[in-house]
């Protein structure tokens, strides 16, 4: 009977352990990220625009502050070019939003949610929305962030600028100890049945 018992109790702690070691293996993404380009609209006119046509020569933007985080390897990168999907505003999501590969390193961003218009004038246009920030080295899993693009005109002067930003997750090992914690909790309360059972 307690050979039968210390089975099930070391099996529960086993499954927690699986499953700590798993839950420890998965890093998020955390920081942010911003660049500078030109951008093209389709009307010419921020405040009619409904899509940008065009994004090109869009660098990492290293100052002020410079990425942080999960991309605090990319300042030494500043200069790569990187990769920018046009997309109608309307659009609900777009795969990838931005990309980067450097060192054999690709960071990217896909924007998953609606686009909001934060505001729209005939000087300055802010977008909004959400996504997923992946990292294909370090083991980072994909994780859930938001990204802001705005673009503004004054005179003859045109500057555009993204950032992309992830915010910090519980840490994996907290959650893993949750887990583990539950896992017990069940299997001592399986015993306590079981004893219940047998002296009735």
């Amino acid at each position: 009977m307690k050979q039968s018992t210390l089975t099930k109790l070391a099996s529960a702690l086993l499954l927690a352990a699986a499953l700590s070691g798993t839950v420890a293996n998965a890093t998020p993404i955390v920081g942010s990220i911003s660049f500078n380009g030109n951008a093209t609209t389709n009307t010419g006119n921020l405040a009619t625009a409904t899509a940008f046509t065009a994004i090109t020569d869009v660098t990492v933007n290293t100052s002020p502050g410079g990425p942080s985080g999960s991309y605090i390897a990319v300042p030494t990168l500043a200069g790569d070019s990187v990769t920018f999907t046009p997309f109608a505003f309307s659009a609900v999501g777009i795969t990838p939003l931005w990309t980067l590969t450097a060192n054999g390193v690709t960071y990217s961003f896909d924007a998953t949610g609606p686009i909001s218009v934060a505001l729209q004038t005939s000087s300055f246009l802010d977008l909004q929305g959400t996504g997923i920030a992946s990292i294909s080295a370090g083991g980072y899993t994909d994780t859930t962030g938001t990204w802001t693009i705005q673009e503004s005109v004054s005179g003859t002067s045109f500057s555009w600028g993204s950032t992309a930003a992830v915010a910090p997750t519980p840490d994996s090992s907290s959650t893993a100890l949750l887990v583990a914690i539950g896992l017990g909790a069940i299997g001592l309360g399986a015993i306590a049945h079981r004893r219940n059972q047998v002296k009735a």
